[in-house]
């Protein structure tokens, strides 16, 4: 099956990238839509990068299954802050929350 590059779709980007890290380690955070009654709704998905090595015999990077206990702290660390931003982040589409009012106004 041959590769038309007239024919591809550019490469979707994600909204957010956190590393990568030592080892390849990374969260990449990207938005979505999906078809819903009320028309397109958008919303998140978070990928977490595989780590890398390198294989002398292969002579080539490879993704891990795993990870090594040393990759836990910055596997932690992104992700923490994938949360952050995942929560404090409103959509493209929607406003951000309204401000809350201070006690005592009468608004």
């Amino acid at each position: 099956m041959s590769h038309d590059p007239q024919n591809a779709r550019p490469a979707r980007q994600p909204e957010k990238k956190i590393g990568p890290f030592a080892g390849g380690i990374g969260v990449a955070i990207w938005i979505n839509t999906a078809e819903t009654a009320d028309g397109p709704r958008p919303f998140r998905s978070v990928t977490v990068a595989p780590r890398r090595y390198y294989d002398r015999e292969a002579k080539e990077w490879k993704d891990a299954g795993s990870y090594n206990p040393g990759d836990l702290p910055a596997l932690i660390y992104a992700l923490q802050k994938a949360q952050e931003y995942v929560f404090e982040t409103p959509l493209p589409e929607q406003k951000a929350a309204e401000p809350e009012h201070e006690e005592g106004l009468p608004f």
